[in-house]
């Protein structure tokens, strides 16, 4: 029941989240915060994430809370109540899927060699 252009737009976020991940050279056991995981890069983001074993953290509105758990993440922050840098947490990847969050607040939270990306940003 879909048009040819609206099938084709489906993939695109799966698409953009798996090519991220891959410049950051995601392994298992790693521990990733995406930011925007409701949404269409996000969502896909904590899934491939979580599949190549990755210990997830998403960060979302208090509407999707429930969403974001059910794709996979092992912890969600409703950044409507906590800021999501408010935590003790670091991460090696830090995965930015809608440019809301600050680079110096996710600087702080990344460990040494930790990798940040923002999907939004053109690449170099």
């Amino acid at each position: 029941n879909l048009s040819y252009g609206e099938a084709a737009a489906i993939p695109i976020g799966a698409r953009t989240a798996l090519f991220f991940l891959r410049k950051a050279d995601i392994k298992s056991g790693q521990s990733v915060l995406v930011y925007g995981a409701s949404g269409s890069v996000g969502s896909y983001a904590v899934q491939i994430a979580k599949y190549f074993g990755a210990k997830v953290t998403g960060v979302c509105s208090t509407t999707n809370l429930e969403l974001v758990k059910s794709l996979g993440a092992d912890n969600v922050i409703d950044y409507t109540v906590k800021g999501f840098s408010r935590t003790d947490e670091r991460y090696d990847v830090i995965f930015e899927a809608v440019n809301k969050s600050s680079f110096s607040a996710c600087m702080k939270l990344l460990k040494r060699n930790g990798t940040y990306i923002n999907v939004t940003e053109p690449l170099p």
